[in-house]
């Protein structure tokens, strides 16, 4: 592991390998697509009872690290990974996995967390951790826009402009990347699904791209309530992603319209978690989306997920639109 217990690709898979081992046949790996430069983007699904593929069991989704400088995101992933892969797991995630299949992709962005991780050993002024994919392009905007909805002005929402961070790309699944999520989505089509980001210390849910509430707006807060009842020691704020500021072209909002998926956004580490901490950290702006303690933030967040995803299945069967 590299410095403050950040995992190297390898060592990420090479763990992801051995809880997938340690599942008793309960848990599969396979590789869903490649990235831009060929890396794999893997998708790990465990089951209660074993079995090579999903099957027509309810599903649930968590993706991580779809920027590619959010790294923390992709650290609690495994760590869920883990614990659903336990020979004999916690109450709550027995009871999670009794009522549905979960898949994990743990790094949806590999190019751009590869290089992330390389600039902290860079010897250069400034390393840069980049968000955006080999493309130049901002992942969480490359996805299609829901019914009805026009573009907006705010460059934050989505842009056509490559110079800038939040570059949606020519089309929506124009990426490799994007375009492996899908394919996986539409085979799952998941009732519920939990998107690990960082930063902000916020859970924020659809609709992303319009103002009006979602239908399951209800469902959501219930979904964000369970995450906040079950964290150990920071409580995140909850919010409808519109208000906080609007996403055009977002995942969780393509999610919601394509299947009704309960898709929300775990923001983990809070603002400048760790450039805050130490001014001699600005240089590497991996800091600024990072805390120096990640195990602390993941203990924090591991329970809350398990939480929130069984709350979103059951309102998701209740509820169903």
């Amino acid at each position: 592991m590299g410095r403050y217990d950040y995992h190297s690709a390898g060592e990420l898979d090479a763990a992801l390998d051995a809880a997938v081992r340690g599942a008793s046949g309960r848990a599969n790996s396979r590789v869903v697509g490649e990235s831009v430069r060929r890396l794999p983007i893997r998708a790990i699904s465990i089951k209660s009872d074993g079995g090579d593929a999903p099957t027509a069991r309810p599903q649930a989704m968590v993706v991580a690290n779809i920027h590619g400088n959010e790294v923390i995101g992709s650290e609690l992933a495994l760590a869920l990974v883990e614990d659903l892969c336990r020979d004999q797991p916690a109450p709550a995630v027995a009871r999670l996995l009794a009522g549905c299949d979960v898949t994990v992709v743990p790094v949806a962005n590999p190019d751009a967390r590869e290089a992330s991780m390389a600039s902290l050993s860079g010897s250069g002024l400034v390393n840069w951790a980049p968000r955006r994919n080999a493309h130049g392009v901002d992942l969480n905007r490359n996805w299609p826009f829901p019914g009805g909805v026009v573009d907006n002005w705010l460059p934050l929402s989505g842009t056509s402009n490559r110079r800038l961070p939040w570059c949606r790309g020519p089309a929506p699944f124009s990426e490799p990347e994007t375009a492996a999520l899908a394919a996986l989505a539409r085979e799952l089509r998941p009732a519920v699904l939990l998107n690990l980001h960082s930063t902000g210390q916020i859970l924020t849910y659809p609709w992303s791209s319009r103002a009006a509430p979602s239908a399951d707006a209800q469902g959501f807060v219930s979904m964000a309530a369970a995450f906040r009842a079950h964290q150990t020691r920071w409580s995140y704020r909850a919010k409808q992603s519109h208000s906080w500021y609007p996403i055009i072209g977002s995942s969780n909002d393509w999610f919601h319209e394509s299947f009704g998926t309960m898709a929300m956004t775990v923001e983990i580490a809070p603002n400048g978690a760790a450039a805050a901490k130490d001014a001699g950290l600005l240089r590497r702006p991996f800091w600024a989306a990072n805390p120096l303690d990640p195990a602390a933030h993941i203990e924090n967040d591991r329970g809350a997920c398990i939480a929130a995803l069984a709350e979103g299945l059951t309102w998701r069967q209740a509820n169903g639109h």
